[in-house]
């Protein structure tokens, strides 16, 4: 009897060890800025902030970076393919919007190869596969699953992109209906709503009628599972390749007490850029870790346009860290006014961060540059 109280000081000292230990581990690694830059130049039309941003590497190892030219008041369809390493402009695609070989208005793209560029309509669930010459060779509307469930149109972009596992290819459905992924066999069209629903939280009975962001989510595929980050919930939902298991994982930033919804009729865009919430989740397969955006709380000065702001990646941001199995191990804070968190291309070499802020001293409304950052322990820094 006499052991039992140097067993529970035992005890208690194990468990303040392993806290201190996990504590360390959270802190282990940080994204530190390298002397490497990519700079691509833009032609007068092209904004340097684009919803769709992405590498693809061809079956013969040339590396491109594709970027969207998009605004709502375009009238054309427009993506730029630029040479990786020598940062000039390869060629570019225009799909057509009206006529025979009208693809619509679009918006995002999934690129499997030359052949199979499938780009996903604007207002429509609808996607179209065309080839590099722009020729129409399928469209596939996705409005309702083979179950009768009803699914709603959602673009492919630069951190939704398309998954194809196989011959399904696993898209998008806004939820304004519960259902948030689907699946298309591009063999037989069977479409398949997948049984994961748009998660509670508190506060998430808030539509917010006036700008629609309840529904803003990005999902990533490592391999093996889908990790999908929700902007106002604090935790990120892993499912496996069915969605038939779900795992809630608290996925929570040091500088997020709690995420702030705004009020819900009463919100303004200035809400969007000062409130703290969550962005994007993206898995980087050459060094085999997630990182999610996190906006903290920010008081934006007077006479900063909000919605320019938001389009630009807020006023500052930081990057959570995580391992494969959603461990964090480190998170880095950005100065203000200096990177768009919305662009940003994980490359083998590198996380390249857009320093092209319309509030960054350096800014040049003609280019699109990147920044790399490394990830570096902290121990190696010593």
């Amino acid at each position: 009897m006499k052991l039992q109280p140097f067993f529970l000081f035992l005890s208690l000292l194990l468990f303040i060890l392993s806290s201190c230990e996990q504590a360390e581990k959270s802190r282990s690694y940080q994204l530190v800025r390298s002397d490497q830059t990519l700079a691509f130049t833009l032609d007068d039309k092209t904004k340097n902030v684009t919803p769709f941003l992405s590498y693809y590497r061809d079956k013969k190892g040339k590396e491109y970076i594709v970027l969207q030219s998009y605004s709502m008041q375009s009238r054309s369809n427009k993506f730029y393919f630029y040479d990786k390493d020598s940062q000039e402009l390869a060629f570019k695609i225009e799909p057509e919007i009206e006529g025979s070989n009208g693809v619509g208005r679009v918006l995002g793209c999934y690129i499997q190869d030359w052949d199979s560029l499938y780009l996903t309509s604007l207002f429509e669930p609808e996607i179209i596969r065309i080839n590099k010459d722009c020729q129409i060779l399928e469209k596939i509307n996705y409005e309702e699953a083979n179950d009768g469930t009803r699914l709603y149109n959602s673009s492919f972009l630069s951190f939704r992109t398309a998954t194809l596992i196989g011959r399904d290819l696993y898209i998008y459905s806004d939820p304004k209906k519960d259902y948030v992924s689907a699946t298309i066999n591009l063999d037989t069209k069977e479409i398949r709503a997948l049984p994961f629903v748009y998660p509670d939280y508190p506060g998430s009975s808030v539509k917010l009628k006036r700008y629609g962001l309840e529904g803003s989510y990005s999902r990533s595929f490592d391999g093996q599972r889908f990790v999908y980050s929700f902007i106002y919930d604090e935790s990120v939902y892993v499912a496996n390749i069915a969605h038939d298991s779900i795992r809630k994982v608290s996925v929570k930033s040091e500088y997020i007490d709690q995420v702030q919804l705004p009020d819900e009729l009463t919100a303004q865009a200035i809400d969007f850029c000062q409130n703290a919430m969550y962005g994007d989740l993206i898995y980087d397969p050459y060094r085999e870790v997630f990182y999610r955006i996190a906006y903290p709380s920010t008081t934006i000065e007077k006479g900063v346009k909000a919605m320019e702001l938001i389009e630009y990646g807020r006023k500052t941001f930081s990057i959570i860290i995580l391992d494969k199995e959603l461990n964090k191990l480190g998170e880095t804070l950005f100065p203000n006014y200096t990177y768009n968190s919305r662009q940003l291309l994980v490359l083998p070499d590198g996380l390249y961060i857009c320093n092209s802020h319309f509030m960054n001293p350096d800014f040049n409304d003609d280019i699109l540059s990147f920044i790399r950052f490394d990830l570096v322990s902290r121990y190696d820094r010593r």
